[in-house]
């Protein structure tokens, strides 16, 4: 039985019992007509006022959209009820009564306003919570979108992550490449050497004394063939300007050079062994002209006696002739062989000597122009792995700095990501109390939850999140907080007017009962009879109403209340069990079914809340392993790179030093010899000083440049690797840094200059100066020119204040678009995301510019004036002074 039903029954009763009494009354005795009426007035008063207090109960309990019935029921009610009181003061029998009548009619009155404020107040917070569902929804859409956004950011992060590990893999692979080419090189330079210096032992030396052979050469030559054409195809594979690494073409041009070598020391060997042959007919022929027998030979018949004495004379000047011949000079002492040209017998021998000398210095010096072009060959490969070193170690280092500030990108995401799904729950929560609350008209504990979505509103304001999306939940949460606000005010008022309304209710009904009982005492004292009537009647009626009106009530309070115990429960646990009466087919069957909903609604939600939090958990924790690894492996491979590099550029230095020192070594075995046999001469010694004094002098100068090219890298491998800071000028570092930027600006048709006063001093960390400065020239060769277009590119500081310094980057390009002006140093922002871009560049300049220098960055770009950076940091950067780098003027300051 619905309500509405009950209720007509309990006002049913009474005025079925009215009407008997009515009737009775009639009856009995017309003449009490009017004094009976006056009673069953005084009845429907009392019964109209009792139906309209029910009705504004029931008011208050059904849903909003079933209110304005019972709103029209008491205005039915209380209408009747004061036109009941009018009638009973018109009527006769109730004039005695007349004061107590219009005190019941005031207070009628006065209900009725109050339960019309009742009814504006109760729109009032109906709006209100309406209010509050609608932001609390939009709340959890815009906290979804944001986690979506968050998780979409991620995704890209993740793509940009494992691009750039690809390319740190490439640039690793074409440094080792150069690496290798470089040491085939120097194997290869090694083995020439040795097969030269076998000229002055006989033969050549290879490994652990086994002769150098032409299958020795060709294992080297294969090697460095190779290595050049593995280079090549990871050059044509990773860079796409590979015709300016001509890795094979350098590689065979070498090797030709190495076959030309090879037979130059062939023929040179053949034209010693024809100046050893000639050597010796001279010897044989000069012993047989001063008449001595050679090995127990006959000598022929004896010349004349002067020609045995020249012959003798001759026999004297053998080992300097000897020594003329060996050093290809006997053409240049003619006094040496004057005797010998004296002797006719000797004239063949001597013309033979002079044409193996001939042939000789021929051969000489077709293998010093061999020597010259395997050196220009070498040398072309050394310049062109040099500068594959530089300009792929430079990139290299730039993808390590991205692949790092990637992964401390993805962990701060991951972090927002976690953070705006605690949000959506606490916002959950805090609508679970708020429903509580009003359905129990606790106007206390509403305060308490505008209190806790306040401290809600800290919360979201210290979330990292995007701005407008930001503004837009903080919004959405204020706007909540201020109908929960305007809600908590509204049940104040609410428990304020239903004690006035229930005070006066009780008037009202006390004020009914009592005319109610005069009119009857009245009728008593017409008679016994119709006293007795009325009274047993009226007890009868009151007691049916009574009970019929217990009867109700309860029907009515043991649903309510044991909806309220379930949701209390539910509340403190969601999982608790279902909601009884929700098959029933009147008003609690949809109260009940309503709450079943919401709280099945609230369990799914937070289910899906914690589901994504053990995600995010799980991703942060392979992230953080992953960077870990990456760290670990880039550290190792810088390390490696850098000892090669140090072992190749000492190489030659101290190869010159020590073939500096061997031939020094041979001219001391040389001139110790000519002291032990006697024929050390002056011009020998003095020729021996100048040879000793130029190769100490080159031996003290290649040392002295190795020694500076460790100290070098020694600087270098501190300003890359350690990070620490050091005092350098300025401008050198800056022309430094803009030389091994050259091949990248000058492969593209650009000019970079550099102006800078000189005594500019830094005391800072000139590794992150690189970096920035590195990728802002990167940056304009990607982005700020056509295919083709030739570009200037300038690098100007200046020192305004004694303690700050000015540099301006700045290009003449097609610039930056307005609209992208304030978001160039947002992460990940490009405009050619499909052409390799990440968006990474001048988002690490500007940390780098503000957690390493302490300074600040701007950026200006006027319409078709290329682009302007303005970065003003200390000269001696530390971390006090991050705080004095003072604001630019600037469209977009970062």
């Amino acid at each position: 039985m619905r309500i509405r039903s009950r209720i007509a029954m309990v006002g049913g009763v009474p005025v079925a019992v009215a009407a008997v009494i009515a009737v009775a009354g009639g009856l009995l005795l017309a003449r009490s007509e009017r004094v009976y009426e006056s009673a069953v007035l005084a009845g429907s008063v009392y019964r109209d006022v009792l139906a309209a207090t029910a009705a504004r109960i029931d008011y208050l309990q059904v849903a909003p959209a079933d209110r304005a019935g019972r709103a029209d029921r008491f205005e039915k009610l209380s209408q009747s009820a004061a036109s009941e009181l009018r009638q009973l003061d018109e009527a006769g029998s109730a004039r005695t009564h007349r004061s107590e009548v219009e005190r019941a009619t005031g207070v009628l009155a006065r209900y009725v306003d109050q339960m019309r404020s009742f009814i504006q107040v109760t729109a009032a917070n109906d709006a209100a919570v309406a209010d509050m569902g609608l932001h609390s929804a939009t709340l959890m859409a815009l906290t979804d979108r944001a986690r979506e956004r968050q998780h979409a950011a991620n995704v890209d992060s993740l793509g940009s992550l494992t691009e750039a590990d690809k390319r740190l893999r490439d640039s690793r692979e074409v440094v080792d490449g150069a690496h290798e080419l470089r040491e085939a090189m120097l194997d290869l330079q090694r083995a020439e050497a040795q097969h030269v210096a076998a000229l002055g032992f006989g033969s050549g030396l290879h490994g652990g004394g086994q002769p150098l052979t032409a299958g020795d050469f060709r294992i080297a030559i294969d090697r460095l063939t190779v290595t050049a054409d593995r280079l090549q195809a990871v050059l044509g594979r990773t860079d796409p300007l590979v015709d300016r690494y001509p890795a094979k073409q350098a590689a065979a041009r070498y090797a030709a050079t190495v076959a030309g070598l090879q037979g130059a020391v062939a023929d040179l060997r053949a034209a010693d062994a024809e100046r050893d042959v000639a050597l010796s007919r001279f010897e044989a022929a000069a012993q047989a002209a001063a008449g001595i027998a050679v090995d127990g030979a006959d000598v022929g018949p004896a010349g004349s006696l002067g020609e045995r004495m020249l012959g003798e004379q001759v026999l004297r000047t053998l080992p300097v002739v000897r020594a003329l011949v060996l050093t290809g000079t006997l053409g240049r002492q003619p006094d040496v062989t004057y005797l010998s040209s004296l002797l006719p017998a000797l004239h063949p021998a001597l013309d033979g000597l002079y044409q193996a000398q001939a042939r000789t210095a021929e051969a000489q010096r077709a293998l010093e122009a061999a020597q010259r072009a395997g050196a220009e060959a070498a040398a072309a490969i050394e310049a062109l792995t040099a500068r594959i070193l530089m300009v792929k170690s430079t990139g290299y280092t730039a993808i390590q700095d991205e692949v790092v500030q990637l992964i401390a990108y993805a962990i701060q995401a991951n972090d927002t990501e976690q953070e705006t799904q605690n949000v959506a729950v606490v916002a959950l929560r805090l609508g679970r109390r708020a429903a509580d609350a009003v359905a129990v008209r606790d106007a206390e504990e509403a305060d308490r939850i505008v209190a806790d979505a306040g401290a809600l509103l800290a919360t979201v304001r210290e979330l990292p999140m995007s701005p407008l999306l930001q503004d837009e939940v903080l919004a959405a949460i204020r706007n909540w907080r201020d109908s929960l606000r305007r809600t908590a005010d509204g049940l104040r008022r609410l428990n304020q007017l239903l004690i006035a309304m229930d005070r006066d209710a009780g008037a009202l009904v006390e004020t009914a009962r009592q005319l109610d009982e005069t009119f009857r005492e009245e009728a008593a004292r017409i008679g016994e009879l119709l006293t007795r009537i009325l009274v047993i009647g009226a007890t009868i009626g009151l007691l049916l109403a009574a009970g019929a009106a217990a009867v109700v009530a309860r029907s009515i309070s043991r649903p309510v209340l044991r909806l309220q115990r379930q949701m209390t429960r539910l509340a403190e646990d969601p999982l608790a069990g279902p909601i009884d009466g929700t098959r029933r087919q009147d008003e609690f069957g949809a109260m009940a079914r309503a709450a079943a909903f919401f709280i099945r609604e609230i369990g799914l939600r937070e289910q899906a809340a914690r589901h994504a939090k053990d995600r995010a958990d799980r991703a942060l924790e392979d992230l953080r392993r992953t960077q870990a690894d990456l760290i670990q492996a880039e550290k190792m491979a810088s390390l490696g790179g850098l000892v090669a590099g140090v072992a190749h550029e000492i190489n030659t230095p101290l190869g010159n030093a020590l073939m500096g020192a061997t031939h020094l070594q041979d001219r001391l075995t040389a001139i110790g010899r000519l002291a032990g046999e006697g024929n050390l001469r002056r011009s020998d010694f003095a020729e021996f000083h100048d040879t000793a004094d130029e190769l100490a002098r080159l031996m003290v100068l290649n040392l002295r440049q190795a020694g500076e090219l460790v100290q070098s890298f020694k600087q270098v491998a501190a300003d890359q690797t350690s990070g620490e800071g050091r005092q350098f000028l300025l401008k050198p570092y800056l022309e430094d840094l803009a030389t091994s930027l050259s091949p990248s600006w000058r492969r593209a048709g650009h000019s970079l200059r550099v102006e800078c006063p000189e005594d500019i001093e830094i005391d800072g960390y000139p590794g992150v100066l690189a970096q920035i400065l590195t990728n802002l020239v990167m940056n304009s060769i990607t982005h700020a020119y056509r295919e083709g277009q030739q570009g200037h590119l300038l690098i100007q500081v200046d020192a305004p204040e004694p303690d700050m310094v000015d540099l301006v980057y700045t290009d003449d390009g097609r610039g930056i678009a307005q609209p992208d002006i304030a978001r160039v140093f947002d992460p990940f922002f490009t405009t050619r995301r499909g052409s390799g871009s990440t968006g990474l560049g001048l988002h690490i300049v500007y940390n780098l510019v503000v957690n390493r220098l302490g300074g600040r960055v701007a950026v200006d770009s006027p319409p078709g004036s290329g682009v302007r950076f303005t970065i003003r940091f200390p000269r001696r950067f530390a971390t006090d002074n991050i705080s004095m780098a003072p604001a630019l003027s600037s469209p977009q300051e970062q």
